[in-house]
C-alpha cells in the first residue's frame, strides 16, 4: 500500500513539474479583501475556484520537442474586456487565495540553467505580456510623441534620436549610452528579425511604422528576452484583413516551435487562427464560462446561445436558465469561430457532434486523462435537449477572404491612382484636388498622380485600406492637423487655410476648422488627458483643446445630461454592482471618475460620444467602435444614426429602438437659440458628413453608402493597384459578405 502511494506521489510530482502554470482552485483579487467586509462591488473576486494548467516545453535538446500535434495552443476570448485580467493572473499578477493555489513548477526544475536563464525563475520574466488594447499599443520610449494636440507629432523634425527599428530591438535608444546595458544574442536577433519579416524595416524610424509593423516589432522585442510563454493581448485589434492573414503564419511558426509558447487574447469578433487548439471563453462577473478543446467549446457556445435565446431547444427548467444568465451572462456576441489561415478568413462549420472525441494529444490538461471542463458544460448538457442538425455538423468552410494574387488578378484590374469621389448631392464641406503627400522622395498618399476627394453634406463614407496605405495621413488632412494642409490644394468649407489678400479673405485657423469636426481615433485616445472626469470629457467637445475651458450654455449642459442618462449603464464605473439607481447619488459621484482610470472600452465609448455630442458638420470615426462589446457597439451605431429617436422602420440590429429617458419628445428637438445646439440628440442629419475607418466589417454602420479604398505600398508595386471606391448599391452593402469581399479585392 505504501509503495503504491509513493509511486502515485512520484507520478504526480513528475507530471506537475511539466506544468509551466498550475492553478488549482484559486480565487483572485486586485486588492486584499477586507476581513469580514463587504467590498464585492469595488474589489470583486476574480475567477473563483479557477483550475488551469499549461504544460511547459523543456529547453534541453532544443526547441520543438512539443509539436503541433501534442502541444496545446490557447486563446482566451472575452466579450467584456476581462481577458487582460485573466492573462495577468497567469503571469502572477493579483492576489491569489489560497496563496499556494497558483504555482509555476517548471521554473523550479533543472531545465532552467542558473548560469544563462536564472532570471526566468521569476514568473513575470519567464512569462512576458504584450498588450495592444491600451496605451501600450505603441512602442514606448522609442520616439513617442506627446503634446496637447495632434499636430505636434507632425511638427517635430526627425532627428538622430528618432530610433530605428534595429536600435529599438537592441536597446540602443539612449542619447549617451556609454556601455550597453543590454546584451543581445546576434544569432537570436537575426532569427527573430527573419521570423517576423523585419529585414526591410531595420533602418526605418519606429515613428514611421504602420500598425501591423509596430506589432511585429513589439513581439520581436519580447522574444529577445527568451520568455517561456508570450501572452499577446488582442494582437488583431485594428489590423486589416490582409495583415491578419500574413501575421497569423508568423505566430503559428513561433507556436509550433514552442519557443516560446504563445497564448492569445482575442475579442469575440476576431477570427480564430486555425492553429489554436484550445479556448477559454470568459463570462460576465469575472467567471470562466467554458474551457477546453476548441471545437467542443465552440459547440458549447452555440448551446449557450440557444439556452439564452430559444425556448424550443431547452427544457422547462427556467430557474436553471436564469441561473446561467445570472452567473455567466449571455454568450459573447459575435463569436462565430471564423477561421484565420494562411489563405484567408473562412466561415467556420457550425459544430461537431457532442459524442465526438477530441484530437489525440490536445484534449487533456498536461497529460492528464480528463479533458478540460467547466461547470457550464454540465449545465448546458442538461438544459439543451435538441441535437445539431446534419447540416450543422458537416461541410467544409466557406472562404470569405483571400489574399491570393491569382484571385486578385482574375477578379479585378489595376485602377488609375487618381480617383474622384463625390457622389453626395449636398454642398461640399472639404475638397481635395489631386493631393500628394510625400516625405522626401517617399510618397505616402496619392501615389503617383494624386488623390481627389470631396466630402459633402450627407456623405456617409467608409475609408478603408491596408495598414500603411495612408488612411491616417488622409484623416490628418481632413482635420487640418497635418502641416501640409496649408500648402496642398484643399478647401475647407469653401476656403483655403491661407489668407487671400486680393479679396480680403482671412485664412482659416486650425481651431476654426476643428470646431466644425467631431473626431474619435486611437491617436486622440493616446493624447486625451487622463485626469478629466466623465462629464468633463464630454464637455471638452466645446473647448479649443482637450483640457481647455469648454464654452457651455444651458442647452449644451442639458445635452450632456441627456447623453449621460442614456449611457449610464455603460459609462458608470460601478455598473456591475447592485446599486444602480437610475441616475441617483451614486451615478452623480461616478461622473467625476477620472478618464484614465476607466476601462478601455468605456474610454473608447466616451470619445465616440464626445465626437457626436456637439453635432458638428463632419464626424470622423477612426476605429471608434474598436474594443466595445457587440451589444454596446450596436447601441452606439443606433445612437449615431437615430439618436434619442431610436430609429423607426426598417430592420436589422442597429435599427432597434434604444431605451432611455430623453429630455424632449422623440420627434422634436428643442434648440439653443443663437447657437443651434439641440437639447436632444436625434442622430445624423442630412447636413452632416460621416467618415468611418475600420478593419472589421461589423464596425461599419448600416448608413454608410460610399466607400474609398486606399492601396498599400506593396499592392502598388506588385500589382499596380490604385485607389478604388464609389457609391454602394444598397444600405449596409459594405459590411455584407459580398461588399467586404469586393472591397478587399476578391
Amino acid at each position: 500500500m505504501r509503495t503504491t502511494a509513493i509511486c502515485l506521489f512520484r507520478h504526480t510530482l513528475r507530471r506537475s513539474r511539466l506544468n509551466l502554470i498550475q492553478i488549482h482552485n484559486g480565487t483572485f483579487y486586485k486588492e486584499h479583501p477586507s476581513a469580514g467586509g463587504d467590498d464585492a462591488a469595488t474589489n470583486p473576486p476574480l475567477y473563483p475556484n479557477l483550475r488551469f494548467e499549461l504544460p511547459a516545453t523543456s529547453r534541453r535538446g532544443g526547441s520543438g520537442q512539443h509539436t503541433e500535434r501534442t502541444s496545446p495552443h490557447w486563446a482566451v476570448i472575452s466579450g467584456s474586456g476581462d481577458g487582460t485580467t485573466f492573462l495577468e493572473i497567469l503571469r502572477g499578477s493579483h492576489l491569489c487565495f489560497p496563496p499556494n493555489a497558483r504555482s509555476y513548477p517548471y521554473l523550479a526544475t533543472g531545465d532552467i540553467d542558473d548560469q544563462t536563464d536564472h532570471r526566468l525563475r521569476i514568473p513575470s520574466r519567464a512569462i512576458q505580456y504584450v498588450g495592444f488594447n491600451t496605451k501600450q499599443g505603441g512602442i514606448a520610449g522609442a520616439g513617442g510623441v506627446t503634446g496637447a494636440y495632434l499636430s505636434a507629432r507632425y511638427e517635430s523634425r526627425r532627428e538622430e534620436t528618432d530610433w530605428t527599428v534595429l536600435q529599438y530591438l537592441t536597446g540602443d535608444t539612449e542619447l549617451n549610452p556609454g556601455e550597453k546595458q543590454q546584451h543581445v544574442d546576434q544569432t537570436l536577433l537575426d532569427k527573430v528579425i527573419a521570423d517576423l519579416r523585419l529585414q526591410k524595416l531595420t533602418t526605418m524610424p519606429v515613428s514611421n511604422l504602420s500598425n501591423g509593423q509596430t506589432r511585429r516589432a513589439r513581439i520581436a522585442k519580447a522574444l529577445l528576452g527568451r520568455p517561456l510563454l508570450l501572452l499577446l493581448d488582442e494582437p488583431f485589434m485594428g489590423l486589416d484583413p490582409p495583415t491578419l492573414v500574413t501575421l497569423s503564419p508568423m505566430l503559428k511558426k513561433l507556436a509550433y516551435q514552442s519557443s516560446p509558447l504563445l497564448m492569445l487574447g482575442l475579442r469575440p469578433q476576431d477570427p480564430i487562427p486555425e492553429w489554436i487548439t484550445h479556448l477559454v471563453v470568459l463570462g460576465h462577473n469575472h467567471t470562466v464560462a467554458l474551457m477546453g478543446q476548441k471545437d467542443r467549446v465552440l459547440l458549447s457556445v452555440r448551446k449557450w446561445a440557444d439556452v439564452v435565446s430559444d425556448p424550443h431547444v431547452r427544457t422547462q427548467d427556467q430557474s436553471a436558465v436564469e441561473g446561467v444568465v445570472k452567473r455567466y451572462g449571455p454568450p459573447p456576441a459575435g463569436l462565430t469561430g471564423d477561421v484565420l489561415s494562411e489563405t484567408g478568413i473562412s466561415i467556420a462549420s457550425s459544430g461537431i457532434p457532442a459524442e465526438e472525441s477530441p484530437a489525440e494529444g490536445v484534449g487533456s490538461a498536461a497529460g492528464s486523462d480528463q479533458p478540460f471542463t467547466s461547470p457550464l458544460d454540465d449545465i448546458l448538457g442538461q438544459l439543451v435537449t435538441s441535437r445539431p442538425s446534419a447540416s450543422d455538423v458537416q461541410g467544409s468552410t466557406t472562404s470569405v477572404l483571400t489574399t491570393s494574387s491569382s484571385a486578385q488578378q482574375h477578379t479585378r484590374s489595376p485602377r488609375d491612382t487618381t480617383t474622384a469621389v463625390n457622389t453626395s448631392t449636398g454642398a461640399p464641406l472639404i475638397e481635395l484636388s489631386s493631393v500628394i503627400v510625400k516625405y522626401g522622395s517617399k510618397i505616402v498618399l496619392g501615389n503617383p498622380s494624386g488623390l481627389s476627394l470631396t466630402l459633402s453634406k450627407g456623405t456617409r463614407l467608409a475609408l478603408l485600406g491596408p495598414n500603411g496605405s495612408g488612411k491616417t495621413t488622409l484623416l490628418s488632412l481632413l482635420t487640418s492637423d497635418h502641416p501640409q494642409s496649408y500648402s496642398l490644394p484643399i478647401r475647407f468649407f469653401g476656403r483655403t487655410r491661407l489668407p487671400d489678400p486680393t479679396n480680403n479673405i482671412p485664412g482659416l485657423s486650425l481651431w476654426e476648422i476643428q470646431s466644425r469636426i467631431g473626431h474619435s481615433s486611437p491617436e486622440i485616445h493616446a493624447f486625451f488627458p487622463k485626469h478629466l472626469s466623465i462629464r468633463r470629457a464630454l464637455e471638452s467637445a466645446w473647448a479649443e483643446t482637450y483640457a481647455g475651458r469648454p464654452n457651455l450654455t444651458p442647452a449644451r449642459a442639458a445635452l450632456v445630461d441627456e447623453v449621460l442618462g442614456w449611457w449610464e449603464s455603460e459609462l458608470r464605473p460601478d455598473s456591475s454592482s447592485n446599486d444602480v439607481d437610475g441616475g441617483g447619488h451614486g451615478w452623480a459621484t461616478s461622473k467625476a471618475h477620472p478618464f484614465g482610470t476607466l476601462p478601455f472600452a468605456t474610454q473608447r465609448l466616451l470619445l465616440f460620444l464626445r465626437a457626436l455630442i456637439k453635432q458638428p458638420d463632419i464626424i470622423i470615426l477612426d476605429e471608434a467602435f474598436s474594443g466595445l462589446s457587440a451589444r454596446t457597439r450596436d447601441k452606439a451605431m443606433a445612437w449615431l444614426e437615430f439618436g434619442a429617436s431610436g430609429g423607426g422602420g426598417g430592420g436589422g440590429e442597429t435599427q432597434t429602438r434604444l431605451s432611455g429617458n430623453t429630455g424632449a419628445p422623440d420627434d422634436v428637438a428643442a434648440t439653443d437659440p443663437g447657437l443651434s445646439t439641440p437639447t436632444t440628440f436625434l442622430g445624423l442629419t442630412d447636413q452632416q458628413a460621416l467618415v468611418v475607418v475600420s478593419h472589421v466589417k461589423e464596425e461599419i454602420p448600416d448608413c454608410v453608402d460610399e466607400w474609398l479604398r486606399l492601396p498599400g505600398e506593396e499592392e502598388i508595386v506588385e500589382t499596380g493597384r490604385g485607389v478604388e471606391g464609389g457609391k454602394t448599391p444598397r444600405r449596409a452593402w459594405v459590411k455584407s459578405q459580398e461588399g467586404w469581399m469586393k472591397v478587399w479585392g476578391i
